[in-house]
């Protein structure tokens, strides 16, 4: 699971998924998310789950924290007003953030664990 997540974030190939500012945190635009990788079948399939619920859950498991919008140091104000302007197809945006989960620093991965 952490793998393909880390392949999948740091991908040019998915619009849905990204590094926040300083890699520190994941950021997820909810609808896109669901259409661009949850919902690929066959060989093209990335995760066991096909939900977002599992998805999250999936987060949880290894220790991710979701991060409110006040909260956020990990978004750039560009950033966030390129967000804002794709509108509504993007869907609700998500923030996760896990200690062992850095853009620089794949190493930490194996300290990432199920709970």
């Amino acid at each position: 699971f952490l793998k393909k997540l880390w392949r999948i974030v740091g991908s040019h190939r998915f619009q849905s998924i990204w590094w926040g500012d300083n890699g520190n945190c994941v950021m997820i635009a909810e609808r896109l998310f669901r259409e661009e990788v949850l919902a690929r079948r066959g060989p093209l399939k990335i995760f066991e789950t096909e939900s977002m619920r599992g998805f999250l859950l999936q987060l949880n498991l290894y220790g991710f924290c979701k991060m409110e919008r006040d909260s956020l140091i990990s978004a750039s104000i560009d950033e966030l007003r390129a967000v804002a302007a794709a509108g509504s197809a993007l869907g609700k945006l998500l923030f996760y953030y896990s200690p062992f989960f850095k853009r620089d620093y794949p190493n930490l991965l194996r300290m990432c664990t199920q709970r």
